[in-house]
């Protein structure tokens, strides 16, 4: 599990890393690794030469560059979709937490075992998203699909292709049964919605969702019509909203 902590203050900074190092040395199966910013542009030049981290553990009041709120936006909007914890001093900023889709907020000062607890969360979070998956046949063989590497899967004539993070795509062999059918294994994740008749979408890779499409990390766009796009905003906006996304 890899940690990004991003506070201004050089002492919360200090107090952050004391705690996830004692965090990394209580669960060394777990492979915790964490890397700490002062700044936040040097934090999202490291997201992106790694493809960002798992967990950001991050100040919502930091007087230099961005605040925490604009940091997490940029994440986001970058298309990185790690749990984002906050740390603050004030509730005031609560509301604007589920904006960049929060995975949960602490008061300040940090105790470890609650920091303990939530990062706990964390992992189990990101345990059961990269562990679930689908088994699609193609011509050549069997291919096992991460859950998470999937950003859709749309119905072509009679099979389906899956097209991944990172721009590959899997094509299935013909179906013998409905799409609904075959793709009931990630309609059964809360992650993926159903568009239309012939398309399902990952909304935890979606980054926006215009009038007639959607748009996925690696600015990869999938045209949809307007009243579908209408009702996938909707399942969006509540996904993350209601905190499934941030789970």
């Amino acid at each position: 599990m890899r940690i990004a902590i991003c506070d201004d203050e050089a002492v919360c900074r200090d107090q952050v890393i004391s705690v996830a190092r004692a965090y990394a040395e209580a669960h060394p199966e777990r492979n915790v690794s964490f890397t700490a910013f002062e700044w936040t542009e040097d934090l999202l030049a490291a997201a992106g030469k790694i493809g960002g981290f798992d967990v950001y553990i991050l100040d919502i009041v930091m007087q230099r560059d961005l605040n925490g709120i604009q940091l997490g936006q940029k994440l986001r909007e970058a298309g990185y979709d790690g749990k984002i914890i906050y740390l603050t001093s004030s509730e005031e900023y609560a509301i604007d937490s589920f904006k960049v889709k929060a995975f949960h907020y602490i008061m300040k000062p940090i105790e470890q075992t609650v920091l303990f607890s939530v990062l706990d969360e964390a992992y189990d979070a990101i345990s059961v998203q990269k562990n679930r998956s689908i088994i699609v046949k193609t011509k050549q063989n069997s291919v096992k699909l991460q859950f998470d590497s999937i950003l859709y899967a749309v119905l072509t004539k009679r099979a389906i292709v899956y097209h991944l993070v990172g721009g590959n795509t899997v094509e299935c062999t013909t179906l013998r049964t409905t799409f609904t059918e075959a793709v009931s294994p990630l309609l059964e994740d809360s992650r993926f919605v159903l568009c239309g008749a012939g398309m399902v979408a990952n909304m935890h890779h979606i980054t926006m969702v215009e009038s007639d499409a959607l748009v996925f990390r690696d600015k990869h766009r999938a045209y949809l019509g307007k009243k579908a796009c209408q009702e996938i905003r909707a399942a969006w906006n509540d996904f993350w909203f209601n905190g499934e996304g941030s789970r």
